[in-house]
């Protein structure tokens, strides 16, 4: 590692990143809502997946199947350049330019991933349900949130294409403070916003499946033992 990056003061290293504070907390908002974007985008076609899967037509089975398998494998940072290539900057409707902002590409990208997961989770959880195993249906929602924060962290991809979010705001402090001394505390501690924004959530996401699948199991035992 660069010795460089140790020859500052540790009071140099709080300053900056004090200063500077207000301005990747703004930055890490748009990771949060580009994420919640892609969350949304993806459900919705990956109910409609889940529901062909479960139809009595084997034709729509068979083309939801392929349609999954499809989202599973698309490569979501390559789709990312794709989208921002293929869709124009700004398009003319009825006499009118609108722009068209680049975190939407980047939420449109990232949820090509999300509606392969939500097509087999959801299409489990229905199977549950129908079964009449309702606790463990409603896993669905835990596994959901979980998911989101996988998004959550692939969505500092979105800096590639000049989404303003927080780690193209680090690149920003980087160049204002001219300093390569002080990249590397700059990115560790845009990854501390990933890491408590995550991990808290990961971790009671991870409680409450369990608390669900205790009492899942245990409405599964006593139906047993009724029969």
């Amino acid at each position: 590692m660069n010795a460089g990056y140790f020859n500052v003061t540790s009071t140099e290293i709080l300053e900056t990143l004090w200063v500077w504070t207000p301005f990747l907390a703004s930055g890490f908002v748009w990771n949060i809502l580009i994420s919640l974007a892609a969350m949304l985008i993806g459900t919705l076609p990956g109910i409609i997946l889940a529901r062909m899967r479960l139809a009595k037509h084997q034709s729509l089975v068979h083309a939801s199947l392929v349609v999954t398998e499809l989202m599973r494998n698309i490569p979501t940072f390559v789709f990312l350049f794709y989208l921002a290539f293929l869709i124009p900057v700004e398009f003319e409707f009825s006499g009118q330019v609108y722009a068209f902002p680049a975190w939407l590409k980047a939420a449109l990208a990232l949820s090509v991933a999300v509606v392969g997961f939500v097509s087999d989770n959801l299409h489990a959880a229905w199977r549950h349900w129908r079964e009449g195993d309702h606790a463990a249906a409603l896993l669905f929602i835990p596994s959901w949130t979980s998911y989101l924060l996988i998004i959550v962290m692939a969505s500092s991809t979105a800096s590639v294409i000049g989404v303003d979010e927080i780690v193209a705001r680090c690149n920003v402090i980087i160049a204002a403070v001219g300093r390569d001394e002080l990249m590397l505390w700059i990115y560790l501690y845009a990854i501390s916003y990933f890491v408590l924004f995550c991990f808290p959530l990961s971790r009671a996401m991870e409680a409450v499946k369990n608390r669900m699948q205790t009492r899942a199991s245990s409405a599964l035992s006593k139906k047993k033992r009724e029969s």
